[in-house]
Formats: structure tokens, C-alpha cells, sequence
């Protein structure tokens, strides 16, 4: 028996529909060239010198596409390095691999620090968000909630890119503070049209009203990226991995107050021993390889010690936490060094929150939380988070 298959398409339309998409490709090329001139003629020849990838997390690269189809815009790399165009494929995550090793994806050799900025007078004044009163008088308060279009940082990768947005207007404000109005009104006037853009993008990409409250609202998993993140962009920042051998894990995982309270005094008390006293930050994860060799907790985090003291420090803590760990490879029981990118580490870190909270939770019948802060970096995150808010809101009404 034989079967007539119809095409479901008729006599020529396939040749029509592939001229039409020919067609449209070509026109796109086109607007996309005389964009590109556009932004040459801007920003200037060096446009599109050094780049640097912005890797999106790929839940929320559709945003990013829609709000930037076919654009490719290149920034110096000094002293913003940002590139808005198509996102990147994350490369699988690397399990037992220590910290350094590309199991995170780095967006740069290094960052400056950025602590303790100043708010700037002159020019620069158009892009500081600090200290500025943007309520917004009016009767009926409801009415103006209702049309409010707010999206939380909800997701490691949205936090990731919001945040790395506003640590490059922060590197442009301290590059304005350090140029003369007079004499380099020519690099000011870059500086400032590449942040206006920038507002732009993040106003766009991120929604035009206020993040929701840092107590409330704000997730245990992505207050542990802000910690992470800003202790990344310290002076004398380092990252930390440590694989937990047996006695020191099955102590942790018994402790009272949960393994990560237990971990982080141990590190606390042996820092101390050496004259070192810093703010930490970490989250325990378990490895996935069945193998019973090593057990399979083990910590990310960062802290800041100094580069002199990093194979004192080294030591000690293998001592301490890892003694009978047996390294295999480039599996170190406590490997410490210079962050590559304070974004892509702590999205790194957090990446398995949610997992461990589980885990944990189960085995120990309890609610039990896998991250660990000291106090005073929590407030210091908390602070970076609402100048966050307050750069966005004044995207909002710029």
C-alpha cells in the first residue's frame, strides 16, 4: 500500500518565505551597520577596543535580546568595561574544582576598590544617586503604586548583572573625581554620555521603581551574593575554598548551631591566632561524586588577608578544618587567591543554596541555613544594595 504525503505548503510559497527571510536578514544587517556608525560617531573611534563580555544568565537573556536586538555596543575597557550584546553560554559548572579554577566564569583580571566613595561636585554630579529625595507627592499613594512596573533581583543572574551595571557607574564616578573640569572636558563628556546609556539599559532592563525591601523581601540566597560580592571588591580580597575532612564535617554537621556557624567560628579563632581579624563570608555545599574517600562538604567564601600572609593563612587552616582531607589533583584542601571577578564568584558560591538548605534541613529536622556572614559585612551589603536602589530610582526620574 502506498502513502501520498501532501506538502503542506504550496506550489512555491517555500521559495517566497525563504526570499522574505533573506530579505529581512539584510535589512536588519543594514539598521544594525548605521547603528554601529551611530555609536562610533559618539563615542569615538576606540569604541570597540577591548571587549568584555557581560555572560547573562541564561533565564533572563530573553530580556536582554528584547531590549537590545542586533546591538553591539563595545565600551572602553577604562574605565568601564561593558559590553551590552548577545549573552553567553555559561559553561557547565566544574563540581570539586577549587577556587581560581574556571569552574566560574571571570569578567575581568581585576577590579578596583570601591568602598568608601565620596559623592563628587561638578559634572559628575548629573550621575550620583546618594543622598536625594525622590518621594513623590501626591493624594491618592495607592493609585501610584498600582501602575508601578518593579522587578525584584530575584535570581543570581539578574542580581549579577544589575550589580556589575552599578559597580561600572562607580568606577566612573571615581574616574570623574579624578579628572580637572577644565582640562579633560573632553574625557568627561565620554564618561558621562557612557553612563547615561547605561542608565538607560539598567532602567529598561530592570523596571523604573523602587527594590523591594533588604529585610523582608530580599532572599537569604541573594543577601549572600551582596555579601560575597562586595567583600570581592575590597582591598586585599581574596577567595577561599576549603574541603572539610571527615571528623571536621561530621563535627559541623552536628553542631547546635548549624555547620556554617560552626565553620566560620573555627576560621574566626584560627585567624585570630595569627593577628588577623577580617570580615568572612562562605557557603557549604556537598560534592556529587559518590565517592567516600573525602568527605563531600566543602566551603566557598572570600575574606581579606594580605598577600604576604596567604600560605601562613593557608596552613593554618588546613590544620584546622581539612588536616585529613587526601588531595587528588588540583583538589586543594584550602586554596586562597586574588578574586577574578567579584560578580562571577558569588553567583559561584550561591549556587547551590537552595540544595544544601534542603539537605541539610532534612538530615538535621530543622530549618538550617548553609551560608555564613559576620554582622558588620551583612550591613555593609545591606548598604550597597539600597545605593542600588537609589542609582535605579534615579534612572527613573532622570
Amino acid at each position: 500500500m502506498t502513502t501520498n504525503h501532501q506538502s503542506p505548503f504550496k506550489e512555491g510559497e517555500v521559495l517566497e518565505i525563504q526570499t522574505r527571510l533573506l530579505s529581512s536578514a539584510r535589512n536588519r544587517h543594514a539598521e544594525s551597520m548605521a547603528q554601529r556608525q551611530a555609536y562610533r560617531n559618539l563615542f569615538g573611534d576606540d569604541w570597540t577596543e577591548q571587549p568584555q563580555p557581560i555572560d547573562v544568565d541564561l533565564d533572563e537573556s530573553a530580556h536582554l535580546d528584547d531590549l537590545l536586538v542586533e546591538l553591539a555596543l563595545e565600551l572602553p575597557a577604562d574605565p568601564s568595561e561593558v559590553i551590552i550584546g548577545a549573552p553567553q553560554e555559561y559553561r557547565a559548572t566544574e563540581v570539586g574544582l577549587f577556587a581560581g579554577e574556571p569552574s566560574y566564569r571571570p569578567l575581568s583580571s581585576s577590579r578596583p576598590h570601591l568602598e568608601h566613595q565620596e559623592t563628587i561636585s561638578h559634572r559628575a554630579d548629573q550621575i550620583i544617586a546618594r543622598g536625594m529625595d525622590f518621594a513623590v507627592s501626591g493624594v491618592n499613594a495607592k493609585s501610584g503604586c498600582s501602575k508601578r512596573h518593579d522587578r525584584s533581583l530575584s535570581t543570581p543572574g539578574r542580581t549579577g548583572l544589575i550589580a556589575n551595571f552599578y559597580l561600572s557607574h562607580a568606577q566612573r564616578v571615581v574616574a570623574i573625581k579624578d579628572l580637572h573640569p577644565d582640562v579633560d572636558h573632553l574625557q568627561i563628556e565620554k564618561l558621562l554620555k557612557i553612563d547615561a546609556f547605561i542608565r538607560k539599559l539598567v532602567q529598561e532592563y530592570q523596571g523604573t521603581s523602587e527594590l523591594p525591601g533588604w529585610a523582608k523581601f530580599v532572599s537569604p540566597e541573594i543577601k549572600q551574593f551582596f555579601r560575597i560580592f562586595h567583600l570581592c571588591t575590597r582591598p586585599d580580597a581574596k577567595t577561599i575554598t576549603i574541603r572539610l575532612d571527615h571528623e571536621t564535617a561530621q563535627a559541623a554537621l552536628a553542631a547546635p548551631r548549624g555547620p556554617a556557624n560552626y565553620i566560620g567560628e573555627i576560621i574566626k579563632r584560627t585567624l585570630a591566632k595569627l593577628g588577623i581579624a577580617t570580615d568572612q563570608a562562605f557557603n557549604l555545599e556537598f560534592n556529587h561524586t559518590g565517592r567516600t574517600e573525602n568527605h563531600p562538604a566543602h566551603i566557598h567564601g572570600a575574606l581579606c588577608i594580605p598577600d604576604n600572609r596567604v600560605v601562613e593563612v593557608t596552613g593554618a587552616l588546613r590544620r584546622a578544618l581539612a588536616e585529613g582531607y587526601r588531595q587528588r589533583y588540583n583538589n586543594l584542601a584550602v586554596h586562597i587567591e586574588a578574586p577574578r571577578s567579584a560578580r562571577s564568584w558569588a553567583m559561584y558560591c550561591i549556587k547551590e543554596y537552595d540544595l544544601t538548605a534542603s539537605k541539610l534541613s532534612d538530615e538535621r529536622s530543622r530549618k538550617t541555613r548553609p551560608d555564613y556572614a559576620t554582622q558588620k559585612l551583612t550591613q555593609q551589603a545591606q548598604e550597597l544594595y539600597e545605593d542600588i536602589n537609589a542609582w535605579i530610582v534615579l534612572e527613573s526620574i532622570s
